[in-house]
């Protein structure tokens, strides 16, 4: 055989290699956008991140978990000032004062998704 064919059929099973991996990574991609998407999930994380970075008390982690789980069914930009405002009022001073730097880090982190900015260095 000569070179050129077998060149000709490593350039082929290269080509088709690039091809399998890029239609695998945008099926596994999307599936796993859809799992990180889901409201439930979404809520999830966010209470167990207030809970762990506010110190929140049994009672406080009861009553936030249904506002959190509201919240994720309204508009994303609407349901999360609501849903901060609603969160606020069953904080401690200490706690608020820490609540006020995490919605800074949210509407940075939102800003640079959704606006296409980069997160700025100071919330």
């Amino acid at each position: 055989m000569s070179k050129w064919k077998i060149s000709l059929y490593l350039l082929a099973l290269f080509l088709a290699g690039v091809v399998t991996g890029a239609i695998l990574t945008q099926q596994i991609g999307r599936r796993m956008m859809m799992r990180v998407m889901q409201p439930e999930a979404m809520a999830g994380r966010w209470q167990k991140d207030l809970e762990t970075r506010l110190n929140l008390s049994a009672a406080q982690s009861q009553k936030i978990g249904p506002i959190i789980t509201d919240g994720m069914h309204d508009q994303v930009g609407l349901a999360l000032s609501n849903c901060n405002a609603r969160i606020a009022l069953e904080l401690t001073p200490e706690q608020k004062i820490k609540f006020v730097e995490i919605e800074k880090e949210q509407q940075a982190f939102i800003r640079s998704r959704f606006n296409h900015e980069p997160p700025s260095k100071n919330p």
